[in-house]
């Protein structure tokens, strides 16, 4: 999707990778971009929460009706950079105090990148705009938690769906908004085989909304968005709110409660010495090399 013309654009650096925002006042349109720059667009912490406070500061700017997300390049994520695997617990508070981080740093990343108020899920999916997302390449982890939580998914044919992490840690995050999605027997399939969706058995599966050419997405995306902003913004603050009340009768609220803890439980987990340990081979190896060691014990 190209810049529209009369955006007021700002790019947001903290660290490695940046969050772009193009923003259409005229045409009630915000554009976030997220760009590692690095193959397959690995999410860093400090994109995570510039993102998310991008994601605050639309909510209450009343020029915006549609805020689309976007990855820069091939790929929309990867998933969260797994560089930062260990490194993100030791920073927090409370997690440098010993040579293992406490549980109560891992408990308070949880909270404040992915399912606390301010966390990035909760931004995208308690956000009063309409949420729309350009899905391509690699939409895996926090891609498909994006997919999760965006009102309406566009995809391309080269997208795929997945968390194959979950291999190797478990399954952890809110499976209640998976559930509910895509329903049991279909959830199953991603969480005990960590499946990878292609793009057609996403929307089949009610994961996203359309799939289409790689050529013809950003003219789509386009489109919709622009169909969106002729609503007025009362009835989408309405319909929003609908949206809300449903979710809490889902208690998806709950379920994101339940995430922070479990992810960091997840996090500690305690490896006997024939298991995979992707924390232990990226010590002692290097992080490319325990990356191709987790592909090679997956297959």
């Amino acid at each position: 999707m190209n810049p529209p013309t009369s955006s007021a654009a700002g790019t947001q650096h903290e660290g490695l990778g940046s969050v772009r925002l193009e923003r259409d006042a005229p045409q009630h349109l915000a554009t976030l971009v997220v760009s590692s720059g690095r193959s397959g667009n690995p999410m860093t912490a400090a994109m995570v929460r510039t993102l998310s406070r991008r994601l605050a500061e639309l909510s209450v700017d009343d020029d915006i009706k549609v805020i689309v997300i976007r990855g820069e390049g091939g790929d929309l994520t990867c998933g969260a950079d797994p560089a930062e695997a260990e490194q993100v617990y030791k920073d927090a508070p409370g997690g440098a105090a010993k040579r293992v981080p406490s549980q109560r740093a891992r408990l308070a990343v949880m909270d404040d990148l992915w399912w606390g108020p301010d966390g990035l899920y909760t931004r995208v999916l308690r956000c009063p705009k309409v949420t729309l997302l350009a899905a391509r390449g690699l939409c895996l982890d926090v891609g498909l938690y994006l997919a999760l939580c965006c009102d309406l998914v566009l995809a391309d044919e080269t997208a795929v769906f997945g968390s194959p992490r979950w291999r190797h840690v478990g399954v952890d995050g809110d499976l209640s908004m998976l559930v509910a999605a895509v329903g049991l027997k279909r959830a199953k399939d991603l969480l005990i085989f960590s499946s990878r969706w292609t793009a057609d058995q996403a929307r089949e599966a009610g994961l996203i909304d359309e799939v289409m050419p790689p050529e013809a997405l950003g003219a789509r995306v386009a489109h919709l968005a622009a169909f969106c902003t002729q609503v007025m913004r009362d009835a989408i603050a309405a319909e929003k709110r609908v949206v809300f009340a449903s979710l809490a009768k889902l208690q998806i609220g709950t379920g994101f409660a339940t995430a922070a803890a479990v992810g960091a439980w997840a996090s500690n987990l305690h490896f006997q010495p024939a298991e995979f340990n992707f924390l232990r081979e990226a010590r002692d190896h290097g992080l490319e090399a325990a990356i191709d060691s987790a592909r090679r014990h997956a297959q």
